[in-house]
Parts: structure tokens; C-alpha cells; sequence
């Protein structure tokens, strides 16, 4: 086997070593940041009488609610702090206080601020009303999204920013959700792929190395592969999941060239279990233990599938149809999280452990009994100091790949990446930069050493036409230096709002490129970094609502949004399924001229969602032209709900036009068909007592559709579920 990369000089082994050592320092520092800050909102606590928001019966008070103004999520742990300006200017008293929930009564007539880690603050006086005021607070890790930070009444639009689309888990369980990896097969625009247990995605055309997926705002990839397996992430660790379509250098630098799948973690206590086709039951619950200034929650998952379904083999080696069954497709996956957060200090560890076989495509059945079991150990401490959010984190990723046919295949391979970095806001600038190391050892003598760092500069203004422009630098040891940028506007129009933004991208090729892709390769190809030279859109929002006089209820809710998109990219990495060498390959040019649309509508107890994209996608190297591979023309999904007294029926919809899977000119030929799939859904939550049981019923694929993510690798056909999820 060729060695990718051998060992740098003394030198550069020296270097490694210290910027690990550095991030193993940083990160100490944040936890010891952490233990040392977590003291503060105690002993703010202990000391406060009256400002403590324990108000007399006759001091008006107004309700408040802390929400992200990007997501909408509600904000726990928030630090408030007030001073009371009906007394005197020398015996002004300040108060501090740690709230553990997102809503509570204050006094009015006060100016209040609050303060929580990873968001801008927020200071404004407490004005006597009636309704209930909306703090939203700006995130920190999010620049691109809302221009700044504010109050508002519910009911107002609080968005702004770049074009996103943001689902509660809450909702998604009723519309028949189970898992992480079928939650993002509800947004619109997203094309998941599954081919061996792994669960990953597609956004706007981009291959799904291609898509960053976060976690709280911290990157999930894999060190080594630049792929986040969304299926180690359990349902019941989040609140909500945001789909940005669109090059995000920024926010989270190279590798979200096609967009990013932001997950949020949740705040309450959950259990669920869960039955389906094929031998598939799984049990994840979170736990959450609250203090007065900080609390714990505990997540686990586990889960086992024999997922060995029959399907009609129509590409097998004998040129028949023939009726076979997919053997060697089980799955065993064990996911843990722990989390503790307070106002000013997050830690975040999550772990996850999966066995499954490795099943080859139907044509090459002499892969069927290959093994594989991956590992993986994310880490996380943040804390904020003042103005300064610090981070420091550790990845690991560990791969054993097993062929009990020929021991020559035999694979292990263990990825560890440490990084630290810091944000701080400079009046409307804010300012971000880092550095970390990544390491690879594999059992062929495959190595990989990798130094890294970035500086970044945003700033962002306006009321009237909101904007947003800044510039980041990352230096990659291979690849040199790689500058980037992005700058968005958007106008508010009395019923929605119209914004046009455009960005640079990066992507270096990680070891999946080089290697992974294929274990049993035979040749190995050099790659080059491929870059996004243009990512643009024009996008517009219209939003009307109807309220009834009678109750100030919302009969009726509309919003429609659009959006023409293009992106042209250098040096595209892609892997060319048919290819006997197995290696992706740089192609000379990549672009994407394409059309989005979606729409939202809520009448009473109906609810339909739509959405559509057609996208022309092309690769251009010399005088050739071809479609590039996997990107349909034309696709759609719909999901519609009705809700009856307590129960739910739910109808999704997802419909994938022909997609190419070869490099050559287009051709019906070499192109997968185009498939519709339908999944229903019933459910109902009868509450007893403080406690709702939330019982789905659900059938995937309704009509049974035999199809493929993944030209060999057939998808199930119909399969039924039941769940049974408990919460407070």
C-alpha cells in the first residue's frame, strides 16, 4: 500500500506537540475558567434580598421570557442584573440573579440587563404592560443570523439574516420523528443519504462532505473523515434543528461549503422506546438535575437493528432481476451525553460506539461479510469571561474495518483532533480566532499530521437594510493560506423581507478522500484543496397573518420564500461511483444554477408545508461537461398535519427527480430513477397527571417503493414503527 503521508521533520513533530499541548492547556484553562466562574452566580445569589425578584404584593411586575433570537429556543441559565433607581443615587441597590428557567415575573420601571454565555447582552428598561416581553439574545457563534440583539412582543417576527428554516423536536415527535437521522428529513432542501447505518446529508447539491454540522454552535465532524454521523447524535439530547443552505465561511470555516445543519441541544427530561420492521428497537432518555445556578443533564441511546430486508436485485452479475435478501446489515450503536451549563460556563461531552456490517453494493456481494465498528469522543468547555467567549475541545475517531474473506483488507485507524479558540465583540465587530492540531495513525502506515489556524473579523449593522461582512484567513499546513469572505444585506418589507448574500468557501481533502472512501482501494490520488469561488442567492419572504376578533386566535398563517442560488467551484472533489481505482478526483470546475421554494401554511388545525428546489449542477473540466453525480434536476417534499382533539395525523412526502451516478454526458441510461416516497403517522398525548405520553404510530415508505440513496445499496421497503415517549 503507498504511503500518503509520512512523518515531518523534527521540527514539525515538534510543533505538533506544542500546539497540542496548547489545546490540552486550553482546554484545562476553560474547565478551571468554569469551576472558578460557577462560584459567581451563588455568591450573587446568597447575598441579594429584595432584588433577588422575590417581589411584595403590591410592586407591579411584568412577565419575561429569554429566548435565542435565532432559533426561538427558550434561554435557561440566564444572569440577570438589575439596580433600583427609585432609591437614592448613594443607596442604589444592585441585584444579581441566576435564572434557571426562561420565564419569570420582574419588577417594572427597572433597567434590567442579562448576560448568558455564548450570546451578547441585553440592557433595557422594564416598562409596565400587559403582555409578556420576548428577550431575544443574540448568539455569539452566529453572526450571519440576526443583526443584533432585541426585545420583542410574541407574535412579531424576530428572524432576519440569512435564509434558514428551524424545527422543534417537540413537533417533529408528533409528526412521527424517532431518531436524529429522520429528523432532517423534514426540512426542506436536505437529501439524506444512508448506505451502511451512517446517516449523513446532502444540502443544495453539495456532496455531504461538503455540509458542517453542529452542535450548540461547535462543529461534529470527524477529524479524519469531515463527516458527522448524525445517527450518534440521540433525539432526546435536542431542542431543535436549523438548515442554512449556502457557503458559511465564518460561522464555521472550511468544510460548509454547501451550508450547515446546526442541532440545539435540549433542556428537560425525556425517555422513549421504540419498536420497528426488521428487528429495529431502541431506548434513549435525557435526565436533567437543576441547581439554583447551573444544572446537569445526562443523555443515552442504544440501539439494534438486523435490518435484513428482501428486495428485487436488478443490477446483480447475472443481468436477471432476482428476488435476494440484504444479509450482514445489522446495526448496534450506543450513544452518551453529559452536559453542565450554567450562565457563564458550558461543558459538553458526548461519546458513541457502533458496530454494523459493512454491506457492499448488490453487483459486488464479496463485501457482504465485512465488519466495521467506529468510535467517537467529542469534548467541549466553554467560558465566558466579560466579552471573551473561550473554547477549547477534543475529537476523536477510532475505525476498524474487518474482512473475514481476505485479512489483507484488515483496516484500524484512530484520528484525534484538539483545537482552542476565543471570540470577543468589539463594538460591532467581532473578532475569532484559533488554532488546533489534527493527528492520524492507520495500521497501513497511513499517516497524517495536520496543523491549523484562523482569524476571522465580522461586522454588522443597520435597522432599516440589516447587513452583515466579514473576512476570515485559514492557514492549513499543506495547503498554505486560504482567505474567504462573506457579505449579506436584508431589507424588512412591511409583510417579510428580501436580503442577497454572497460568500468563498473551502474544503481541504481529509483522509476519507485519500483513503476512507474505500478501504480496499488500489490506487491513491494527491489532492488538491477545492475552493468555492462564488456562492450567491437573491432571496425574498412573505408572511401574512389573519387574527380572529372573537379570540385572538390565528386561523390562518402564510409564508411563502424563494430564492435563486449559484456557486461555482475550483478544484471539486469528487468521487466518481464506478471507477475501479476508487479515488475521487479534482475536477476542473463545478457549477450550480438552481431555484428554491417553500412554503408554510397553518390554518386552524391544519398545517402543510412545502418545499421544492431545481437545480442545474455540472462538472466542466476541458471540453467535457457532465451532470455531476447524485443531484437531482427536480425535487419536492410536502409534510401535512391535522390535528383532531388530541391526536395528530401526519402525511410526508419526498419526491427526488432522476439522479445521474456516472461520469458521462447525462443519460436515462445511467441515472436512477425518479421515486416518491409517502410516510404516515398517527400519534396522540393524553397527559396524566404533570406527566404526557406521547404514543406514534408510523409507517415509512407507505407504498413501498423499492429505491435507492445510493446506486447498489437498496433502501427498505415498508416499515412500521411505535413509540412511546414520556416528559414532564
Amino acid at each position: 500500500m503507498t504511503v500518503l503521508m509520512s512523518h515531518r521533520r523534527a521540527g514539525s513533530i515538534a510543533l505538533a506537540v506544542m500546539l497540542s499541548a496548547m489545546a490540552l492547556a486550553g482546554f484545562v484553562c476553560a474547565v478551571s475558567l468554569a469551576v472558578m466562574l460557577s462560584a459567581m452566580p451563588v455568591a450573587a445569589q446568597t447575598a441579594a434580598r429584595l432584588d433577588d425578584f422575590v417581589l411584595p404584593a403590591t410592586q407591579p411586575s411584568r412577565a419575561l421570557c429569554v429566548r435565542d433570537a435565532v432559533s426561538g429556543e427558550p434561554v435557561t441559565f440566564a444572569r440577570l442584573q438589575t439596580q433600583d433607581h427609585t432609591a437614592p443615587d448613594s443607596l442604589a441597590r444592585r441585584a444579581s440573579r441566576v435564572w434557571a428557567e426562561s420565564c419569570g415575573l420582574v419588577a417594572v420601571n427597572i433597567r434590567l440587563s442579562i448576560t448568558r454565555l455564548g450570546y451578547l447582552p441585553w440592557q433595557g428598561l422594564i416598562a409596565a404592560a400587559d403582555d409578556t416581553l420576548m428577550v431575544g439574545l443574540q448568539p455569539i457563534a452566529a453572526p450571519l443570523a440576526a443583526a443584533e440583539t432585541r426585545a420583542w412582543i410574541p407574535g412579531d417576527d424576530a428572524g432576519g439574516g440569512r435564509n434558514a428554516v428551524v424545527l422543534s423536536v417537540d413537533s417533529a415527535r408528533r409528526l412521527g420523528v424517532h431518531s436524529s437521522g429522520s429528523l432532517v428529513q423534514l426540512l426542506p432542501y436536505t437529501f439524506p443519504r444512508s448506505a451502511r447505518g451512517e446517516v449523513s446529508l446532502s444540502l443544495r447539491g453539495a456532496r455531504r462532505e461538503q455540509v458542517a454540522v453542529t452542535l450548540d454552535g461547535v462543529p461534529l465532524t470527524d477529524p479524519s473523515t469531515g463527516i458527522a454521523d448524525l445517527a450518534d447524535v440521540p433525539l432526546a439530547a435536542l431542542s431543535s434543528v436549523t438548515v442554512a443552505p449556502g457557503s458559511d465561511p465564518l460561522g464555521n470555516g472550511p468544510g460548509a461549503a454547501g451550508g450547515v445543519l446546526a442541532l440545539q441541544s435540549g433542556n428537560t427530561s425525556v425517555a422513549t422506546m421504540r419498536m420497528a420492521s426488521y428487528g429495529d428497537r431502541s431506548v434513549e432518555g435525557a435526565w436533567k438535575i437543576s441547581g439554583a445556578s447551573s444544572a446537569l443533564r445526562l443523555t443515552a441511546s442504544h440501539r439494534v437493528a438486523q435490518n435484513d430486508f428482501d428486495f428485487v436485485n436488478a443490477s446483480g452479475t447475472t443481468g436477471t432481476r432476482t428476488e435476494e435478501q440484504r444479509v450482514n446489515n445489522d446495526v448496534a450503536r450506543s450513544s452518551v451525553m453529559a452536559q453542565w451549563r450554567s450562565s457563564h460556563v458550558q461543558i459538553t461531552a458526548l461519546g458513541s460506539r457502533t458496530k454494523l456490517g459493512l454491506v457492499g453494493p448488490v453487483n459486488v456481494r464479496d463485501y457482504d461479510e465485512d465488519r466495521s465498528t467506529t468510535e467517537r469522543l467529542f469534548v467541549r468547555a466553554s467560558a465566558q469571561a466579560g466579552g471573551t467567549l473561550l473554547s477549547s475541545g477534543v475529537r476523536s475517531f477510532a475505525l476498524r474495518y474487518t474482512d473475514p474473506s481476505r485479512p489483507a483488507f484488515n483496516t484500524s485507524a484512530r484520528a484525534l483532533a484538539a483545537d482552542v479558540d476565543a471570540r470577543r465583540h468589539l463594538g460591532r465587530l467581532l473578532v475569532h480566532g484559533g488554532v488546533g492540531t489534527d493527528r492520524l495513525r492507520t495500521s497501513r502506515e497511513v499517516s497524517q499530521d495536520r496543523r491549523r489556524g484562523f482569524v476571522s473579523a465580522t461586522a454588522s449593522g443597520g435597522r432599516v437594510l440589516e447587513w452583515t461582512a466579514g473576512a476570515r484567513a485559514d492557514a492549513i499546513s499543506g495547503s498554505g493560506v486560504l482567505p474567504s469572505f462573506s457579505l449579506s444585506a436584508t431589507r424588512e418589507l412591511a409583510h417579510g423581507d428580501v436580503g442577497v448574500r454572497m460568500a468563498q468557501a473551502v474544503r481541504v481533502p481529509t483522509l476519507y478522500d485519500l483513503y476512507f472512501s474505500s478501504p480496499q482501494r488500489l490506487t491513491v490520488r494527491a489532492l488538491e484543496a477545492e475552493r468555492v469561488s462564488f456562492d450567491g442567492e437573491l432571496h425574498g419572504r412573505w408572511h401574512v397573518r389573519s387574527t380572529s376578533q372573537a379570540n385572538d386566535a390565528t386561523p390562518l398563517r402564510l409564508t411563502l420564500e424563494g430564492a435563486l442560488v449559484a456557486r461555482t467551484t475550483r478544484d471539486a472533489i469528487v468521487w466518481f461511483p464506478g471507477n475501479f481505482g476508487w479515488s475521487p478526483a479534482n475536477v476542473g470546475t463545478e457549477q450550480l444554477r438552481g431555484v428554491e421554494a417553500r412554503a408554510d401554511a397553518a390554518f386552524r388545525t391544519l398545517s402543510v408545508k412545502a418545499w421544492s428546489t431545481v437545480y442545474e449542477a455540472t462538472l466542466m473540466a476541458g471540453a467535457l461537461r457532465i451532470p455531476t453525480p447524485y443531484v437531482p434536476r427536480v425535487a419536492a417534499g410536502t409534510t401535512t398535519s391535522v390535528r383532531a382533539g388530541p391526536v395528530i395525523a401526519a402525511l410526508s412526502s419526498r419526491w427526488l427527480g432522476r439522479r445521474p451516478y456516472t461520469a458521462g454526458p447525462r443519460n436515462p441510461d445511467f441515472e436512477l430513477p425518479a421515486v416518491q416516497l409517502l410516510d404516515v403517522a398517527v400519534s396522540t398525548a393524553p397527559r396524566l397527571g404533570t406527566r404526557e405520553f406521547l404514543l406514534t404510530l408510523g409507517v415509512e415508505n407507505l407504498t413501498n417503493r423499492a429505491w435507492q440513496s445510493v446506486r447498489g445499496f437498496p433502501a427498505a421497503g415498508r416499515v412500521w414503527s411505535v413509540a412511546l415517549t414520556l416528559s414532564p
